[in-house]
């Protein structure tokens, strides 16, 4: 370098010191460890598609038969869906094994649960399609918690998550600082707190939405339905007793539910049940088959046989 009087000089600078030793490297995550958490993420996002869609029904007009169990059941689904994603994103990151290992063996028991529940009543009110599909798509159900289980039982998950907690237990990696000159001690890892909040932040929003819509079928139900816009030619049925169902030519006669109405009206009340799923929402149809044939002064919503049992 020169100077204006054309002396020419050399500006040295200190050597930067040597850095300090790094950390090791975090472990490697293994693949079943990650194909656990994903397993958790898909379920966790089928138990809120399955709330929203229950939601959407609902405050379509379908109504519920107890909204205080129905609210029950949605607030619970919400929760374990919460958890699941919570579970599954702490995995990720190398937490969250046990509270995956919790969930997994609730959700296993529920499906059993459910099952049982499911096999009881068939043999009490007998086995339909409709059964036996149900049962298929929960056994299938079943699937998801034991696989979820087996990989997260692994001794290479256990082992990983060990490490994890190792790994983070070192000193946060130093940084340097040219203005001062000197290495200084980084910024630890970021914990998880914004991946809690924003999870249990969504998740009650949805239980809100939840506690609203119920809340609103609930109280928008008739104790007891008139037939729609057909008072004056079958009677309300507020009686409590069969009202016979249209016959050919009536206004409300239909003849794609005519063989059910007709069964329903004989006593086979499970055809009674089969007309009010079967039916379009607010028809004549639907009305008859909720309220048993006229049976009811109320509507079950397609718990006839719950109610009366298989036959009157």
């Amino acid at each position: 370098m020169t100077d204006p009087y054309g002396w020419e000089y050399v500006v040295s600078y200190p050597p930067a010191p040597a850095p300090p030793p790094m950390p090791p490297q975090p472990p490697r995550r293994p693949g079943v460890a990650t194909a656990a958490a994903v397993l958790a993420l898909v379920e966790a996002g089928l138990t809120f598609f399955v709330v929203v869609v229950g939601l959407a029904v609902v405050g379509a007009g379908s109504g519920v038969g107890d909204v205080g169990v129905a609210a029950g059941v949605a607030l619970l689904a919400i929760g374990y869906g919460a958890m699941l994603l919570l579970g599954g994103v702490f995995l990720l990151r190398g937490t969250g094994r046990v509270l995956l290992l919790v969930f997994g063996w609730v959700s296993a028991g529920l499906t059993v649960g459910l099952i049982v529940i499911g096999l009881v009543d068939s043999a009490a009110s007998g086995l339909d399609p409709d059964d036996v599909l149900a049962l298929l798509f929960v056994t299938a159900c079943l699937a998801l918690p034991i696989v979820r289980l087996c990989l997260a039982y692994r001794p290479a998950v256990a082992a990983w998550v060990a490490a994890s907690r190792q790994h983070r237990a070192l000193p946060p990696m130093p940084v340097w600082a040219p203005q001062l000159g000197q290495w200084v001690a980084g910024r630890p890892a970021s914990n998880s707190t914004g991946a809690v909040v924003a999870v249990l932040a969504s998740a009650a929003a949805l239980a809100l939405v939840a506690t609203v819509v119920i809340a609103q079928a609930g109280s928008s139900e008739l104790t007891y339905a008139d037939p729609p816009g057909a008072v004056e030619d079958f009677g309300s049925g507020a009686s409590g007793e069969e009202v016979s169902p249209p016959q050919p030519g009536d206004s409300h006669y239909d003849a794609r539910y005519d063989a059910s109405a007709v069964d329903c009206y004989g006593g086979f009340i499970a055809a009674c049940d089969d007309l009010y799923w079967e039916t379009p929402v607010g028809s004549y149809y639907e009305w008859y088959g909720s309220t048993c044939g006229g049976r009811l002064d109320y509507e079950a919503l397609g718990e006839c046989v719950a109610i009366l049992g298989p036959t009157d």
